[in-house]
């Protein structure tokens, strides 16, 4: 039976094997100052946990994370670009954790669930309900530096031309044509199948004798370092941060 870290506001994270599960259970999931709370606590406790460990993150119902919460933002008249950095360096946590992290695409992950989705290592989808978008075109909105700089370490130019430019909804049998994401099941079986893809991830069942957490996190920076340092860098969320 999974262990309880954290179950508050619609945030649970659980452990068992060393797999820690984070279900997101807020409706639509919509990322505002309480979120990036529940989030950057429930990262803190994976991030402090021994290695061997894998990270997945999940939700239920229609939404895996439905983007900003622009309601929220409109109320800030204009003053909420301390959220959005804040959400940023979740991410760029995530994006270089030191274990393998899988996204079990449950629903819909729009604009800032995309990315969450993005800042995972991998990425399952359910079949038959959801698409992954980048809503911003059809929003009359820019994609600042720090989402930019995730799309671009993550996606091919093909595949990021469609989906920011022409604002293309990816079903999942599209998003893994695109390899958006790495594996589609149906929805009863997305727990099932995810567990197993993360079990499969973990350093022994990879075969990685000499596995070190520190060294890991290390090879990912250097890897996503242009996303690293957009999303952690001072001011990246300005309107102009790319000029």
């Amino acid at each position: 039976m999974a262990s309880p870290l954290l179950s508050r506001d619609g945030m649970e994270l659980c452990e068992a094997a060393g797999v820690f599960t984070l279900t997101m259970t807020r409706g639509e999931n919509r990322v505002n100052p309480e979120f990036v709370a529940l989030l950057s606590q429930a990262l803190e406790l994976v991030e402090a946990a021994p290695s061997p460990k894998v990270l997945v993150i999940t939700s239920k119902g229609k939404f895996f994370c439905n983007g900003l919460d622009l309601e929220w933002m409109q109320t800030q008249k204009g003053d909420s670009l301390d959220m959005v950095e804040s959400f940023w360096k979740c991410l760029a946590r995530l994006l270089v954790m030191d274990c393998h992290t899988v996204a079990a695409i449950n629903g819909h992950g729009f604009g800032a669930g995309m990315f969450l989705s993005l800042a995972c290592d991998w990425r399952v989808m359910q079949t038959g309900r959801g698409f992954l978008n980048f809503p911003e075109a059809n929003l009359g909105m820019r994609l600042r530096k720090g989402f930019s700089e995730l799309a671009k370490c993550k996606l091919s130019p093909h595949t990021l031309r469609r989906g920011v430019l022409a604002a293309h909804r990816f079903s999942a049998e599209e998003a893994l044509k695109c390899g958006v994401v790495d594996e589609v099941c149906s929805a009863e079986d997305l727990g099932r199948v995810a567990h197993e893809f993360a079990l499969s991830k973990k350093p022994d069942a990879l075969g990685l004798l000499r596995f070190s957490g520190h060294a890991f996190r290390q090879v990912k920076m250097e890897l996503y370092t242009d996303a690293y340092l957009a999303l952690t860098g001072p001011g990246t969320a300005e309107p102009d941060s790319r000029l």
